[in-house]
C-alpha cells in the first residue's frame, strides 16, 4: 500500500507539472503574476471602452431625443452611469429609455470596472510584477556572474557554494515545487528552463562567467549546453550527468566539464577511507579533483 501512495503521488506531481507548462494551472511566482496583470489589465481596457461607448452612445441619444447639446447628452450620460442624479429626468420617452438603458448597463459595467481595480490591489498581483521587474533590473546590471539551470538538491548545493563565496549566481528553473527554496535562500531567479534561448538571455548569459547545469533530466542538461552553446561559443559550461552514457553526449554538446554526482561520491568516499588508512596516493586523487568525471578535450575528436 505504501508503494502503490508513493507511485500515486508520483504520477500527480508529473501531472501537475504537465498542467503548470500547458498553462492548464496557474503557476506561482513572477511569472503567474506577470500572467495575471496582463489578464487583468485587459478586462480594465474592455470595460473602460464599454463605459466610454455607453456614454458617447447616450449621449447622442439624449441630445437627439432631447434636443440638447451633444456636451449637455455627455455630462447627462456620465452623471446616470455614475449615479450623481443631479441632472433632470428627460422630458421624452425615448429619453426616459435612453435613461433606463443607461442606468441598467452602465451602472453595471462602472461597478464591474471598479470590482477589478480592487481584486488587482487585493489579489497582490501588482506587488508580484513590481517584484519581477526589480528583479530583472538586478540581474541587467550583473555581469560575470554564474548561471544554474535546475535547482534540484545539486543546484541547491551549488547555490550554497557560491552564495558563501560570495559570488553572484542567477537560478533558471520552471519547476514550482521548487519556488520555497528559492524565497527562503532570496537568490535571483528565472522562471524559465535552461534550454530556452529568451529564458537564458534574460537570465545575462552574454554578460555571464560559466553555466551550471544541473537538472536532474540528463536530457534536460544536454538541451540547456546546446542552448549556452550556441548563445554564447566561448562561456565555459559544467553539466551533471546522472547515467554513465550521457557523460560523452553532454561533452560533444559543448560542456566543458561533465560531473556524475555517484561517481564523485563514491570517489569521495573511497579516497577519505583510504585516507584514513595512510594511503598518501588516495590524498593526492582527491586534491587533484576526483569529482570531475569528464572533461573536454582541447582538441575533441
Amino acid at each position: 500500500m505504501p508503494q502503490r501512495t508513493r507511485i500515486v503521488e508520483r504520477f500527480e506531481h508529473q501531472v501537475e507539472r504537465l498542467e503548470h507548462r500547458v498553462g492548464l494551472r496557474p503557476r506561482p511566482g513572477p511569472a503567474s503574476a506577470r500572467h495575471e496583470m496582463g489578464f487583468f489589465l485587459r478586462r480594465i481596457a474592455l470595460l473602460m471602452g464599454a463605459v466610454a461607448l455607453l456614454v458617447l452612445g447616450g449621449a447622442v441619444a439624449l441630445a437627439g431625443f432631447e434636443d440638447v447639446s451633444y456636451w449637455h447628452g455627455v455630462t447627462w450620460s456620465l452623471d446616470t452611469i455614475s449615479t450623481i442624479g443631479a441632472a433632470a429626468d428627460p422630458a421624452t420617452t425615448g429619453g426616459d429609455i435612453t435613461k433606463i438603458f443607461l442606468t441598467i448597463f452602465g451602472v453595471g459595467t462602472m461597478f464591474f470596472l471598479i470590482v477589478t481595480l480592487t481584486e488587482l490591489f487585493i489579489a497582490g498581483d501588482l506587488s508580484g510584477v513590481l517584484a519581477e521587474r526589480r528583479m530583472q533590473s538586478k540581474i541587467a546590471q550583473l555581469k560575470d556572474h554564474y548561471l544554474i539551470c535546475g535547482f534540484g538538491r545539486v543546484g541547491r548545493q551549488v547555490a550554497l557554494d557560491l552564495q558563501r563565496a560570495g559570488v553572484a549566481f542567477v537560478v533558471v528553473d520552471d519547476n514550482p515545487d521548487v519556488r520555497e527554496y528559492i524565497e527562503e535562500m532570496d537568490v535571483l531567479h528565472v522562471d524559465g528552463r535552461g534550454s530556452d534561448d529568451e529564458v537564458m538571455l534574460e537570465a545575462g548569459i552574454e554578460r555571464a562567467r560559466a553555466v551550471l547545469a544541473c537538472v536532474d533530466s540528463d536530457a534536460e542538461n544536454i538541451f540547456a549546453t546546446l542552448t549556452s552553446r550556441e548563445l554564447r561559443p566561448d562561456i565555459p559550461i559544467v553539466a551533471r550527468a546522472a547515467v554513465e552514457s550521457s557523460e560523452r553526449k553532454l561533452i560533444r554538446a559543448g560542456a566543458n566539464e561533465v560531473v556524475s554526482p555517484y561517481k564523485a561520491s563514491g570517489r569521495t568516499m573511497a579516497s577519505l577511507a583510504l585516507i584514513e588508512r595512510g594511503d598518501e596516493s588516495a590524498s593526492a586523487h582527491t586534491r587533484d579533483g576526483a569529482a570531475v568525471t569528464s572533461r573536454r578535450s582541447a582538441t575533441p575528436t
